[in-house]
């Protein structure tokens, strides 16, 4: 037969080595299918990995607020039409974090529209909008909650430089040279502003780079129980004649005239003399003093669910836990800190988190 004469015109020797090459590719072959097996093993590890820690974050009860718990069925209802129903409680942690429950724009959802902030002035809709934009950060981030969690606040960007320089996966270190890099990006248009010590220190001033400890922070159990609108009983942090110098908004840098978000309301004063006082009672939480940012600054939380914040104080008299009523002193006026001159910086703030201020006057009356 001609097959069987042509296999006897070959060497022995070329199908000796015909034999050594089929099985040198027969053992290639072995060890990429074993790799890929490994792989794939691998990959379900961490997916199971991932999703263990997923449940770990979202197993716990919100603390919120009354005023934000009114809304829980309306979480349930739009969590449920997006397919995140397991993460009501996140999703309310992170409202807590976002606004208290105090704004109509109760998830801050007005920016995932391409909208000015507060923008949506109804609680249904930015509830429906807020969850929908969680669901698909959660599904582009592969399910990383943390990811998911920190986009929310930078925006779907930040996932796809995790996917570039982390692996795809959330860290706080990647948080941080992402908002690093976009605010040398947009600093010159005002919009953006270090709102915790941590981003002055980095110059990670874009968005928030604590926002996933801090939603997270909220999930510890139960309601708050606070009626957090305004009493209409607190007093003035300065006694006597006020000059309001500075009200709360959008305003000109004062030392580089850029667009920049003012997050309270400014009073002159007299450096080193004029008292300031506690506007309510309450409870001092935070006692800082700092050449840079707020300088000398005190925190104290009232009774209604509200924190009221001093800042560029000359002196502190306070201590951090320490009880107060209405009109103690907590120190004196100063410029301390990112100051042009003698005044107190007088904030609101929902959560005791840097950048949950809300607009002062209507608690002082002005």
């Amino acid at each position: 037969m001609p097959w069987a004469i042509a296999v006897g015109l070959v060497p022995r020797k070329v199908w000796l080595w015909l034999l050594g090459v089929i099985l040198v590719l027969c053992f290639l072959l072995m060890i990429l299918f074993t790799s890929a097996i490994t792989t794939l093993m691998g990959f379900q590890k961490n997916n199971t990995n991932e999703n263990v820690e997923s449940v770990e974050l979202v197993n716990g009860k919100a603390q919120i607020s009354e005023a934000l718990d009114q809304y829980r069925p309306l979480f349930e209802k739009y969590s449920a039409k997006y397919g995140v129903s397991e993460y009501v409680e996140l999703l309310l942690a992170k409202t807590m974090q976002e606004s208290g429950g105090q704004l109509a724009d109760v998830m801050q959802a007005s920016e995932s529209l391409g909208l000015p902030p507060n923008t949506i002035q109804d609680p249904e809709r930015s509830i429906k909008v807020g969850i929908r934009y969680f669901a698909n950060m959660l599904e582009k981030a592969d399910g990383d909650v943390k990811l998911a969690i920190q986009a929310y606040n930078f925006g779907g960007g930040f996932i796809n430089y995790a996917n570039e320089y982390n692996n795809g996966e959330y860290s706080k270190e990647l948080a941080i040279e992402f908002s690093r890099m976009k605010y040398q990006e947009l600093k010159h248009t005002g919009m953006y502003s270090c709102i915790r010590p941590e981003s002055a220190a980095t110059g990670a001033c874009y968005g928030d780079i604590g926002y996933v400890e801090a939603v997270l922070s909220y999930l510890k159990g139960g309601t708050i129980k606070t009626d957090v609108q305004p009493t209409g009983e607190w007093v003035m942090p300065i006694a006597g004649a006020l000059t309001q110098t500075s009200d709360y908004g959008m305003r000109s840098d004062p030392f580089d005239g850029t667009p920049a978000m003012h997050r309270g309301i400014d009073f002159a004063c007299t450096n080193a003399v004029t008292s300031i006082q506690s506007v309510d009672n309450g409870q001092v939480v935070e006692v800082e003093r700092s050449h840079s940012g707020y300088g000398n600054n005190v925190l104290i939380k009232h009774k209604d669910g509200l924190y009221s914040h001093y800042a560029h104080l000359y002196t502190i008299s306070v201590q951090n836990g320490e009880v107060l009523q209405k009109g103690d002193e907590i120190g004196k006026c100063g410029t301390t800190g990112n100051s042009t001159g003698p005044h107190l910086h007088f904030e609101v703030m929902t959560t005791k988190q840097y950048g949950s201020d809300i607009n002062p006057a209507p608690y002082l009356g002005l």
